[in-house]
């Protein structure tokens, strides 16, 4: 799943710890969500998640591994698809904050591995 979405968001304003809140956000969400959907049948999951400033723009990566025991009526890549969506929703709603209509800039990055399941 590949998404760009412009927020003028003010770039300047985004510290590091803010990055690593965000990543930790996405985190939440994406367990949270595969947690309610696959309970039980969940066995197993990775998830990697990078988020820098980079040339004007705000890049978010992350790469999530499922294993779950599940019947042919689930759709573990749709299940996945919809966690993402969800962390992206609550990634933009974090973003809020930084809204403004002034020229964006770089400043920091952070990358988390940890996981969760």
């Amino acid at each position: 799943m590949k998404s760009h979405k412009k927020l003028n968001i003010n770039l300047n304003k985004i510290q590091l710890e803010d990055l690593a809140q965000l990543t930790h956000i996405i985190e939440e969400e994406i367990v949270k969500y595969l947690n309610e959907v696959l309970a039980l049948r969940l066995t197993d999951c990775n998830i990697t998640i990078g988020a820098e400033v980079k040339e004007e723009e705000l890049v978010v990566s992350i790469d999530v591994e499922v294993k779950a025991y599940f019947s042919n009526s689930v759709n573990l890549e749709a299940v996945v698809d919809s966690a993402l969506r969800r962390a992206f929703d609550a990634v933009e709603r974090f973003l809020t904050r930084y809204r403004t209509s002034n020229k964006h800039d770089t400043t920091s990055s952070k990358n988390n591995n940890y996981n969760p399941c």
